[in-house]
């Protein structure tokens, strides 16, 4: 009986967001059409797919994270096509409706990341109905930080799904092997996290196995990105360090990089030992955003917070948990 009130209030919860946001995807789909700012334009690719013209070809490895782009392509394929006003005429109709339906898939991708990051705080972790809808604000101003032109938000939701089922290996096991085939970051920040909870934490079996895993897509991931040079120019990362440093000093790298680690790490920097006791040994995870600013030497230091967000499902059930024992305290 009350997994059948979960989902039943799970599917109004889903209704409730779905209207409140749906202004956000015709803001988002505008954005998109007039290049608000740069991005990375992954209707192209929807489009290559759906045609096999290579004037639509994305370079790698944006170009082979497939699973996102076939959810996209799906949508191309079956929902009607919103045209807006006041749009540019020289824009072909494949184009716009390749756009409208990467924006619909950011729109429908942001509220289920809203019910099902709400539901692993209040159903799998056990938290109360107020530190969940806490971590539900915080978790929709978090993901600010993502690109919602792109394909950030099924990263990090695909990443839930993969922390909501953990422990079932059955489930999670597929999932993170399947991960090759969204974003190289989700395989990145597991093969890290179980390699410390491996050492950690009391089921160490079960994260060798998990470890294995995100290492076997790694794997896989190289021969994907090595046959994928065969029909996509690769994308040269340049190493840059330097530009790294003004993370410290510039006004906009502050407010776009340090100020997000800042958010991230703040649940390790006020640890306590009531967080202890519910998180165990988790604080050296402080270390994941961390090692995610290292894809801000390679991808540049205008997306460090982007890189950095994609770990929040790790940090921010830590995060509410404290601001609502700091909440409590006050009271």
């Amino acid at each position: 009986m009350g997994k059948k009130k979960n989902i039943i209030n799970l599917l109004l919860f889903l209704i409730i967001l779905s209207f409140l946001f749906f202004r956000e995807y015709l803001y988002t789909y505008r954005m998109m059409l007039i290049n608000f700012v740069p991005y990375d334009y992954y209707q192209n690719q929807v489009l290559y797919f759906a045609t096999l013209n290579e004037t639509y070809k994305l370079t790698l490895p944006s170009a082979v994270r497939l699973i996102p782009i076939l959810f996209y392509l799906i949508i191309y394929k079956t929902f009607p096509c919103l045209t807006l006003t006041n749009i540019q005429q020289d824009l072909t109709k494949d184009y716009v409706c390749a756009t409208n339906a990467v924006a619909i898939g950011n729109y429908v991708i942001l509220v289920l990341t809203l019910v099902v990051f709400f539901a692993y705080q209040t159903i799998k972790l056990g938290k109360s109905k107020e530190e969940g809808y806490l971590s539900l604000i915080l978790c929709y101003a978090i993901i600010k930080y993502l690109d919602h032109f792109t394909i950030d938000r099924f990263v990090v939701l695909y990443f839930i799904f993969i922390l909501y089922f953990l422990n079932n290996l059955k489930v999670s096991i597929p999932l993170i092997i399947s991960s090759f085939l969204v974003s190289e970051k989700i395989f990145y920040i597991l093969g890290i996290l179980f390699f410390f909870r491996m050492f950690t934490q009391q089921d160490k079996k079960k994260y060798s196995i998990l470890l294995v895993s995100a290492v076997i897509t790694c794997v896989f991931y190289y021969f994907l990105i090595q046959s994928g040079k065969n029909y996509f120019q690769f994308y040269e990362f340049k190493f840059d360090f330097y530009q790294m440093l003004k993370i410290f000093y510039d006004k906009s790298a502050i407010s776009g990089s340090l100020l997000p680690l800042i958010i991230a790490l703040s649940p390790y920097i006020f640890w306590n030992s009531d967080i202890e006791n519910i998180y165990k040994n988790q604080r050296i995870e402080f270390l994941i955003p961390i090692a995610l600013v290292l894809f801000g030497f390679l991808g540049g230091i205008e997306n460090t917070a982007r890189y950095i967000t994609h770990s929040f499902p790790l940090w921010l059930p830590i995060l509410t948990t404290r601001l609502n024992q700091i909440l409590h305290i006050r009271n």
